[in-house]
Formats: structure tokens, C-alpha cells, sequence
């Protein structure tokens, strides 16, 4: 017969406490690296308070093909009351609307306007048309930004100064 050996367990040795604080600290700073509040990215502000009470100015709408720009920001103006009445300035013409508004999200129209004919190159339009597509919007760096649905553009609007 053959002699038979005997295998005992062994516990390994904790490893030292220093590799251990080593981790903690790295993963400390591999965590400050990412996107996070409090790293400088502006916050996006959703409530509806952010954006009721204020005048804004159409600067551009960004669209996947195309950017268009607002040629006169101070004659595309958008005033959301805090009662659910809107005020609009879409370059020689003025108009008054309804929406609604929740956490992020808006639904804006139908808008009335006057109809005078506006001079050529006028983005009236287009601008009160895509006004009544909005679906959502978010204020970033004091600028509000009105989402239009299925990522077909956003509106950018500046505040009145």
C-alpha cells in the first residue's frame, strides 16, 4: 500500500493594509475624473419656474442637417406666463397662445397671430411652427433649450437683458 498524504487547508496571508488604501484612493481619484454634479458641468434645470416670468430671445434652432440661425434675435421673442398664457414676437408679427408646462416638458399652441406680411428672408414661420412642435425643454447656463420631438432639433433662446 502506498503511503497517503494528508493536504491540509491553509489560509492565505491578508494582504497588507497598504495595498488596500492604495486602492481606495485610486478609485477616489478615478471617480473625480467622470461627469458629475460639482465637476464644472452646468446643471440642466427642468422646473417649470426656471422659465415662467421671462421674456426670451430665439438665437438659433440646431436640426441634424442644418442649423438655422435667428437673423434678429430681439424680433423672436417668447414670454411664458405663469398662468399658461404666452406672448409671442415672430419678427413683424405678434401672437398670443396657450401651454403647458411640467417637469421638463411643454406643450405649446395653438398660437393666434397677426398676419402681416413680413419682409423677405422672414423665419416667422418657421419659427412659430416649430414653437407648437415643442416637447420638452431644459435651462442650461441661462439659456433655455426647447426640445422638438423624435431628436429633430432644439430650440436655443437667451434671456431678455
Amino acid at each position: 500500500m502506498s503511503p497517503t498524504r494528508t493536504v491540509r487547508a491553509t489560509s492565505r496571508p491578508t494582504p497588507p493594509r497598504r495595498n488596500t488604501r492604495l486602492a481606495v484612493i485610486l478609485g477616489a481619484l478615478l471617480a473625480g475624473c467622470g461627469a458629475g454634479p460639482g465637476d464644472g458641468a452646468p446643471a440642466r434645470d427642468r422646473a417649470p419656474a426656471a422659465v415662467t416670468g421671462k421674456v426670451w430671445h430665439w438665437e438659433r434652432t440646431v436640426m441634424p442637417a442644418e442649423t438655422v440661425e435667428s437673423p434678429a434675435p430681439d424680433r423672436y421673442t417668447l414670454e411664458l406666463a405663469p398662468n399658461g398664457r404666452l406672448l409671442v414676437r415672430a419678427d413683424c408679427n405678434r401672437g398670443t397662445g396657450t401651454y403647458r408646462i411640467g417637469a421638463g416638458t411643454i406643450a405649446i399652441g395653438p398660437i393666434a397671430t397677426t398676419r402681416m406680411a413680413c419682409p423677405p428672408g422672414s423665419l416667422d414661420a418657421s419659427y412659430l411652427r416649430d414653437l407648437q412642435r415643442a416637447a420638452a425643454f431644459f435651462v442650461e447656463s441661462e439659456n433655455l433649450f426647447i426640445e422638438l420631438p423624435v431628436d429633430s432639433g432644439t430650440m436655443r433662446f437667451a434671456p431678455q437683458r
